[in-house]
């Protein structure tokens, strides 16, 4: 590394080159303008005359204390910006390798163990940026390319059969159209997850009694054609400063998991309660329930219960990774298969 004036380890070293030498000189300059004051007689008359007999070892000693004082300045300041140096490095080893380094600095002044603390949580934030910004793009690689790959198909048999008839474009359009509505929700749905795990929500005063009947308003054409009854029950109200999207995507995904296994002629009910700081969101249903070594499955990314063959398998997670950035939870309560369904609790903290 090269040194100027503009180096910080230069400037101290000079400021504590001079604070040591300096006294020195001082110190010499007064040794020396000391002399030895004698009297004679002279013609009967006083006179005074001043002689100095210091030996020379004060003018060697300032001399050999030169290179001393500028060394030991300069390995002082050394030590003073060795901090610093290393903060240096591992940025320099972070842009030519990964993110996982981290600083660690445990000695050295206040100051800079307080930057280097700042430095890391920074890493672990572009770490965790990476990490979601690469998670999105592998699993919309993943999800994507079947529902794309049932559009093209789909184009192709139509367009390469001899003798297409109105029923058979008909039949053709609803399969493209089931396909780019799956599209159009898994992107959705991947959205969510990475705004979720990235931490990025945005929280706005909502009431989430409101929220819940907005999502229950849109499920109703979907739960009619399953012979499910839906209902909203629990509070009045529940003001909460939440992130509107990410939360209704999260309350959406859990009414639609739980009207796709209920059996028709039951019911699905969300009941919304405000209590110590925080609000439950809970979907009940009167499914078949899940086994108890499968309930820990059902959070996991892509994870499907034994009985569940629909979904992406993104929902479940997406509504615990909108629970955990708002400070909270999402969990199942559920006797098993033989018992009466599942209740899912998402908290939020207010």
């Amino acid at each position: 590394m090269k040194y100027g004036w503009q180096s910080l380890r230069v400037q101290v070293a000079v400021l504590g080159f001079l604070a040591i030498y300096v006294p020195v000189l001082l110190l010499f300059g007064v040794t020396s303008a000391t002399e030895n004051d004698t009297e004679t007689t002279r013609n009967g008359e006083t006179v005074s005359t001043t002689t100095s007999d210091d030996p020379p070892w004060p003018t060697w000693t300032v001399v050999a204390l030169l290179p001393v004082a500028a060394g030991l300045a300069w390995w002082l300041a050394g030590r003073a910006v060795r901090p610093i140096e290393r903060v240096r490095r591992v940025a320099e080893d972070i842009e030519a390798s990964d993110l996982s380094r981290r600083i660690d600095l445990d000695r050295g002044p206040a100051e800079i163990r307080s930057l280097a603390d700042s430095f890391d949580a920074m890493l672990a934030r572009l770490e965790n940026a990476a990490r979601t910004q690469s998670m999105l793009i592998e699993d919309a690689s993943h999800e994507l390319r079947t529902p794309l790959a049932v559009l093209a198909t789909n184009a192709d048999v139509l367009l390469s059969h001899p003798e297409p008839t109105v029923e058979l474009y008909r039949e053709g359009l609803h399969r493209s159209q089931s396909a780019a509505t799956r599209l159009r929700t898994t992107i959705d749905e991947l959205l969510v997850d990475a705004r979720g795990r990235a931490r990025t929500i945005d929280r706005q005063p909502a009431d989430l009694v409101a929220l819940a009947n907005e999502v229950i308003g849109d499920a109703r054409v979907l739960a009619e054609s399953k012979d499910v009854q839906l209902s909203v029950g629990g509070s009045a109200s529940a003001e909460c400063s939440v992130d509107e999207t990410t939360v209704r995507r999260a309350v959406s995904n859990l009414v639609d998991n739980a009207i796709r296994h209920a059996p028709p002629g039951t019911s699905v009910a969300v009941e919304v309660w405000t209590a110590d700081g925080q609000v439950d969101v809970t979907v009940a249903d009167h499914g078949p329930g899940i086994p108890a070594d499968e309930q820990t499955r059902v959070f996991e990314r892509y994870g499907h219960g034994e009985a569940d063959t629909h979904g992406t398998g993104l929902g479940l997670p997406i509504a615990r990774q909108v629970a955990a950035a708002h400070g909270g939870d999402l969990t199942l309560e559920s006797p098993g298969p033989d018992g009466d369904g599942c209740v899912f609790r998402l908290r939020l903290r207010r």
